[in-house]
């Protein structure tokens, strides 16, 4: 497949070489995984270690690898910043940002691994990073089990919310209450899907739910379908009624094979409340 970024790279080594400053380039994420490689929808992801970081930061710097049609900052890991560019029509590059301090604390607490543990390549080095790197960096995946306390503590913050939701429903702040059964009871119920999945046999679950439809389980997807909602009070009740249910098949599953407690009572005071029979 044609590298849709090469002009883009070849530009930012260009500029590297020259520029002092800039003291590493490295591509992570899709571009170098072997593991869903990049395909014709892929972004570039980048980390910048730079002396001069605001020149990343206003959008300067981006503006020389090519034609910028949309551009925003963010905060990302390590106290760095995160400069997100559609290039041309489609062509998106996410940089993120470090001074070489801010980039050898994130390297050593960790937090640079979680973005580079499914692989990177080192476009530009000028500081031996590569013999660093691997120091602090294991390109491989693993994903832990909750422990008691952090599963017993989400199942009870998820049937809390139930009731909270189902409240805002009550009341008719739809909007708060839509965000909550499709927003913060969604990322519980990944979550524990996670789990169910982790505990189930060896499998690779990703973070944030990529390629959700790919790793979970085909009960799990046909369930899931129900969980979401239109904007309307009838829908939202509907939906949260069903992650309910599928929170609860895979939350008591999970806690047997994890040999957790289950907060059954929490369940059942969630379930009296959506007026649920089972």
């Amino acid at each position: 497949m044609t590298d849709r970024y090469a002009d883009i790279k070849t530009a930012l080594c260009a500029q590297a070489e020259k520029d002092d400053d800039i003291r590493a380039v490295i591509a992570i994420g899709s571009s170098v995984r072997k593991d869903v490689p990049a395909d014709d929808f892929s972004d570039l992801d980048l980390m910048i270690v730079t002396r001069k970081p605001e020149v990343w930061h206003t959008g300067e710097y981006p503006a020389k690898l090519g034609r910028v049609s949309i551009s925003f900052i963010e905060p990302t890991l390590g106290g760095g910043m995160e400069r997100r560019c559609i290039y041309d029509d489609d062509r998106d590059v996410d940089m993120l940002i470090f001074t070489p301090e801010l980039f050898d604390k994130a390297l050593k607490k960790g937090e640079a691994a979680w973005v580079m543990n499914r692989g990177y390549s080192l476009l530009c080095d000028k500081d031996r990073l590569a013999d660093i790197i691997p120091q602090y960096v294991r390109t491989e995946v693993t994903h832990p089990l909750m422990d008691a306390q952090s599963f017993y503590n989400m199942v009870n913050d998820f049937y809390f919310h139930n009731i909270w939701a189902c409240k805002k429903l009550r009341r008719g702040e739809l909007w708060s209450a839509k965000m909550c059964i499709d927003g913060y009871l969604k990322e519980l119920l990944l979550r524990m899907a996670e789990q169910y999945m982790l505990c189930s046999g060896d499998c690779d679950v990703w973070h944030d739910g990529r390629f959700f439809d790919k790793w979970a389980d085909s009960r799990v997807l046909d369930e899931v379908k129900n969980c979401f909602a239109h904007y309307d009070t009838a829908d939202c009740k509907s939906a949260l009624v069903s992650t309910h249910r599928l929170f609860k098949k895979l939350a008591a599953s999970t806690a047997e094979k994890l040999g957790h407690q289950y907060p059954k009572a929490a369940e059942e005071c969630a379930a009296r409340y959506l007026g649920l029979n089972d």
